[in-house]
């Protein structure tokens, strides 16, 4: 498998949180409507059995991965609130054990500014705000964003780079997660002589300790592991949103969780099948990338 990294510049607000396994959702869909529904099942059947054709991490920092999900005394920290607050580490750094190092979001310009927008439901039928035509606003959270960079572990040999290429494209016009008909999750890639710049990525480094680059569901053993729990409370989109849009919620390690392996892997977790009572054959990414980081044993 290959890994590849593209950057996602905003073009607005989001509505959605940018992780792996919601991104490897909406890029379902763009396969489905790029190339048909027999090819995606044909690939979400090998999926299934333990062969992904592609996992999607996170947004991240430009040019940084998060610090891991360990233990103060791992990261060479004592004060546990300032700790909190250095997130991001270079992938340098995550070979040499260097965690003391790891930036704050305001010494790399990282944005992530989460805001209230009020907004009021509009009854079509009577033009009115509810049935008594009295004001009833709501909130809707949303956040501003700068640059991501996103990384693609592919498997070549089921799905092509030219063809994520093609998905990538038709991504970008779509827009990504809740409120992209009003505006929301409008953005493009980073562009190279008007095409996706698609960068091979090289992690090489001899360890027995990884780092997860998004949330997956844990499917075999492992010598040890140090992480947070995500609980995701998905939701079908498209068309899919007409007949019980919600799926059943999933207990996840999340993104930069750390697990310590006898032998090295480019990916940990498994294909989650059975979330939702509407739609049988829908699929959620349990996979995460695998980046190596110092030795813990």
């Amino acid at each position: 498998m290959k890994l590849y990294k593209t950057t996602l510049i905003p073009k607005s607000s989001f509505a959605t949180p940018l992780k792996g396994d919601t991104i490897f959702g909406h890029l379902c869909w763009m396969i489905l409507f790029e190339f048909g529904n027999d090819k995606l099942e044909e690939l979400l059947e090998e999926y299934k059995n333990g062969n992904p054709f592609l996992v999607v991490s996170d947004g991240f920092a430009k040019n940084y991965l998060p610090k891991p999900a360990l233990p103060l005394k791992y990261l060479n920290e004592e004060d546990k609130k300032e700790a909190r607050k250095k997130k991001w580490l270079t992938f340098e750094d995550l070979t040499k054990g260097e965690y003391s190092k790891a930036k704050k979001d305001k010494d790399i310009e990282f944005k992530e500014e989460v805001y209230e927008v009020v907004k009021n439901s509009i009854n079509y039928f009577t033009f009115t705000t509810d049935d008594s035509g009295k004001f009833a606003p709501y909130g809707v959270r949303e956040v501003a964003i700068n640059e991501r960079d996103i990384y693609f572990l592919l498997d070549e040999t089921k799905f092509t780079k030219k063809e994520l290429l093609k998905i990538l494209n038709l991504f970008e016009d779509f827009g990504y997660g809740k409120d992209i008909s009003s505006g929301k999750g409008i953005f493009e890639f980073e562009k190279k002589n008007n095409e996706i710049e698609l960068e091979e990525v090289d992690f090489s480094f001899e360890s027995n300790t990884f780092m997860s680059l998004s949330p997956f569901v844990l499917d075999e053993e492992v010598e040890d592991i140090f992480y947070n729990t995500f609980v995701r409370f998905g939701k079908h989109g498209l068309n899919r949103v007409h007949t019980n849009a919600f799926k059943k919620p999933i207990l996840m390690f999340d993104t930069a969780s750390v697990v310590i392996l006898k032998e090295k892997r480019e990916f940990i977790g498994k294909a989650i099948t059975d979330v939702s009572t509407s739609y049988k054959d829908t699929v959620h990414q349990g996979y995460s990338i695998l980046v190596p980081i110092k030795d813990m044993k």
